[in-house]
């Protein structure tokens, strides 16, 4: 029983899968080339184009320039890169079969997607503070004032204007049920909130003003109506946003 088992985990994942390994190589190898070029060809004109004799000392100590260049170009690479590959992913469930289109591009894309935005927007190698852009340029629909601490497949993700995910949230256009890959996109409405440390799972669709509470889980394909407070594991309505935009309790409105 357990061969039978075996057999089928390697049909659906070996069979047909594509090389990621090879891919991951071969990105990061582009990027390393593509920064190399330009510190070689400043090199060539300072020691031989330029009629002036630079003592070493100082071609030494430029060092740090030529690292800060290197690292931005090897980073706009890679985000060059994994926009390139981006392949179309259609909203649904699949089974965990990587002869399934959905699923081969899921993994190619993740594989660029998150190269990307650890190497530039998310540590230990990137800067947070750089998230929100890195995700615009990986396909993320975002508004004006908007902030997202992290969020997985950027290219099903929509934020409209002033919507704000607080830092540790996660924003997901994946999840895993019973072997099963579901993708959904998520979307965020004009000012909304998300606390911090927050899961929004695929599919989810949270309307206008609405507010997360910090620590909360919202279920795949959950709709959130405008002018709602929602909180807990998994998430419900517990107030509402008013006019005014303060919070009012649904328990303090029974009372």
């Amino acid at each position: 029983m357990e061969d039978e088992v075996l057999k089928e985990l390697k049909t659906r994942y070996e069979k047909g899968a594509p090389n990621l390994v090879a891919r991951l190589v071969g990105y990061l190898s582009i990027a390393s080339i593509v920064a190399m070029i330009p510190i070689i060809g400043i090199s060539y004109l300072l020691l031989e184009v330029l009629p002036i004799d630079i003592p070493w000392y100082l071609i030494i100590s430029l060092a740090p320039v030529y690292v800060v260049l290197a690292r931005w170009i090897f980073n706009l690479t890679l985000i060059a890169i994994a926009r390139i590959t981006l392949k179309p992913v259609e909203e649904g469930e699949y089974e965990m079969d990587v002869k399934n289109k959905n699923v081969r591009n899921w993994l190619i894309n993740g594989l660029g997607t998150t190269l990307a935005l650890h190497y530039v927007g998310y540590q230990p190698f990137g800067m947070p503070a750089l998230s929100g852009v890195v995700l615009r340029m990986l396909g993320a629909k975002m508004g004006y004032a908007t902030q997202a601490n992290f969020a997985a497949d950027p290219y099903l993700m929509e934020f409209g204007d002033g919507a704000i995910a607080g830092g540790g949230t996660i924003l997901s256009g994946h999840a895993f049920a019973g072997g099963r890959l579901i993708i959904g996109k998520t979307k965020l409405g004009r000012n909304v909130t998300i606390g911090a440390n927050s899961v929004i799972f695929p599919g989810v669709e949270i309307g206008d003003n609405s507010i997360v509470a910090t620590l909360s889980t919202v279920p795949y394909k959950t709709r959130i109506p405008p002018n709602q407070l929602w909180g807990g594991n998994p998430a419900r309505q517990i107030g509402i946003i008013t006019k005014g935009g303060k919070v009012k309790m649904l328990k303090e409105m029974e009372e």
